[in-house]
Formats: structure tokens, C-alpha cells, sequence
């Protein structure tokens, strides 16, 4: 099995699973998203059951029920699968960059889509 890409510095992580989606079909689990978590958030230790009470089951589907396109550049990024650049996060936080959103859930609030001034 070929090792995945590393996070690019301040990269969030839905524009790292974005990328490596690109790059590899889905293998029907969450081996992307947990090398990111190992990469760059170690202490997001229940990031796992956090994204499968999300419905993100696999790193195709983290992409597809958890987080969402924002802005209309990320928006027809996605639509066209064309390369994105991410805006950044800080290091050790699982924080969509202000290109993305995340769904609200069980312990997150709600199961909507949040915007960024609530």
C-alpha cells in the first residue's frame, strides 16, 4: 500500500483529504484522515468517533456529509476537481480554513451546517 502525502504546513483538514482524494480512489476507511491527525493534530485523539457520529465513515465520505465548500472558489474548485489552495489553520486543530465548513452533530451541536458568524 503506498504511503499518503504529508499535510502541507498549516494545511486544514479538509483541504488535505481534498487533495489526497485527487491523487488516490477511497479505500473505504479513514486511513488519510488519520495520518493527518498523527501528522499534524496528535492531541485530536476522538477526532475518529467525532467524524463518524458526522457520518464520515470514510475519507470520501468526511468530504462528501462533514465538511462543505464555503466560498464560490472552493465551491467550483470541487465542482471542476481542480487543484485548491488552502487558506490555513493553525497546527494541531482540525478546523476547516475559511474555504470550508463543518456540519454540526451530536457533540458539535445540532446536525446543521453552521456558517462562520454563528
Amino acid at each position: 500500500m503506498p504511503s499518503l502525502p504529508d499535510p502541507v504546513d498549516r494545511e486544514c483538514l479538509p483541504c488535505y483529504l481534498y487533495r489526497v482524494a485527487g491523487a488516490e480512489p477511497c479505500a473505504a476507511n479513514l486511513r488519510a484522515l488519520m495520518h493527518y491527525r498523527d501528522y499534524s493534530a496528535p492531541r485530536a485523539t476522538a477526532l475518529e468517533r467525532k467524524i463518524k457520529l458526522l457520518g464520515g465513515f470514510c475519507d470520501c465520505e468526511v468530504l462528501l456529509n462533514v465538511f462543505r465548500p464555503i466560498t464560490d472558489e472552493a465551491a467550483r474548485a470541487v465542482d471542476e476537481g481542480l487543484d485548491m489552495v488552502c487558506k490555513g489553520t493553525r497546527r494541531g486543530s482540525i478546523q476547516p480554513c475559511e474555504q470550508w465548513m463543518m456540519r454540526r452533530g451530536v457533540q458539535w451541536g445540532g446536525g446543521q451546517f453552521r456558517s462562520r458568524s454563528a
